[in-house]
């Protein structure tokens, strides 16, 4: 895509009634940091060019802004910080993108690794059965636990699993049993058709799983002590006969070796939209202009008896560039976005706070960027 050339750069930066940005963002925009959205395409997508970049300049300019934390209740109880929705400003897109590559796939967790099942009566086969164990979200600290040192179940001389189910390292493992049975109700209620109702254990949830601690675990995590991060998930449904017994061997591992070990639900940013207004909008048309965005985008105001549209709050809009389906108010809207803003969107699994997630991904783009560095002195023999 070529330049978008614009006549006039200084009407362009008036930040007024007319152009909404997000809240305490500066009108310090040039025309290379907006993209434009036009009927059917998207032009000045290209990524700026820096004939020599000074690196403290660039990371003074950078500003993280905390929009919302939100609560989320998690066996009925209020839990904080599971839902971040955060602005991070003045950043280029592979800084922004390798921030959210790296909270899915890179930030460790505690996962279940290895089932070992005793008795499994179910309908659900064996192997369906660890790998829906395997997805269940655990609430433990991953800092407190040392990645696996070794195969976590070593084969026998014959290739396979070893008969006898292993200790576990209070340093690697974190273990959870389970055993239920189900069986018919002394005094069911007549006519009743509810499962529930006519037998014990006819759901199994997660609050079956008891934690055991090993070694010094109880000391270290008692006040705190992991457990599945939701007691409600349903596990299996079984009927009178139907037995479940395993013990869970948990595991310290990150996304990008298996999505079962992914901190997040969501991680995902959007740029920040900016939409203005080139004329007074009155009447039926702005009734219409605000039914062509979402919702709080476009407010409606009354003045001296008529209906007037004003932009309220655009970072709200999805950017569905409805309003270009309509002749007479396509070249009324310009619509923009920044391309230096990302709006950053992160829901946890609810094994770590959503901002504590953040931090450890710059932790590990940290890591990652020393790695780098030592290895490029080695290359170059600098010392």
């Amino acid at each position: 895509m070529g330049r978008r050339k614009k006549s006039s750069t200084t009407h362009d930066m008036e930040v007024d009634q007319s152009e909404a940005t997000s809240s305490g963002a500066e009108a310090l925009y040039t025309d290379d940091d907006t993209l434009y959205l036009e009927e059917e395409t998207v032009t000045n997508t290209y990524d700026r060019e820096y004939e020599s970049l000074d690196i403290d300049a660039y990371t003074e300019k950078i500003k993280v802004e905390i929009i919302n934390e939100i609560d989320e209740h998690v066996n009925n109880k209020p839990v904080k910080g599971l839902n971040l929705e955060f602005d991070l400003i003045h950043v280029d897109a592979p800084i922004a993108n390798a921030l959210r590559r790296i909270l899915i796939a890179e930030v460790p967790t505690m996962a279940i690794e290895k089932v070992y099942l005793y008795q499994n009566t179910t309908c659900l086969q064996d192997e369906v059965l660890c790998h829906r164990l395997g997805l269940l979200p655990i609430y433990a600290d991953p800092n407190k636990f040392k990645f696996p040192s070794k195969p976590f179940v070593p084969a026998n001389e014959e290739g396979v699993d070893p008969d006898e189910e292993p200790a576990g390292n209070p340093e690697e493992n974190l273990i959870f049993k389970v055993q239920v049975k189900c069986t018919k109700k002394k005094n069911p209620p007549e006519n009743s058709t509810d499962p529930t109702a006519l037998y014990e254990n006819a759901v199994v949830y997660t609050d079956a799983f008891e934690w055991i601690p090993l070694g010094d675990q109880i000391n270290e995590f008692g006040r705190d002590p992991p457990r599945m991060v939701h007691k409600d998930i349903i596990v299996v449904k079984m009927r009178p006969g139907h037995e479940l017994e395993a013990s869970c061997h948990c595991v310290k591992g990150i996304g990008r070796d298996h999505a079962k070990f992914s901190p997040v639900a969501t991680a995902s940013y959007r740029l920040l939209p900016m939409i203005k207004l080139k004329k007074n909008i009155t009447g039926e048309q702005a009734e219409r202009l605000q039914k062509c965005f979402s919702d709080g985008v476009i407010a409606l105001y009354e003045e001296k008896g008529t209906v007037v549209a004003k932009v309220a709050d655009a970072r709200k809009d999805t950017c569905s560039r409805n309003v270009f389906r309509f002749d007479d108010l396509k070249e009324l809207v310009e619509m923009k976005r920044k391309k230096d803003h990302f709006i950053f969107s992160v829901e946890s699994t609810g094994a770590m706070k959503s901002h504590e997630l953040v931090v450890e991904a710059c932790h590990v783009m940290q890591k990652k960027i020393e790695t780098l560095k030592e290895a490029l002195k080695a290359k170059l023999g600098v010392h």
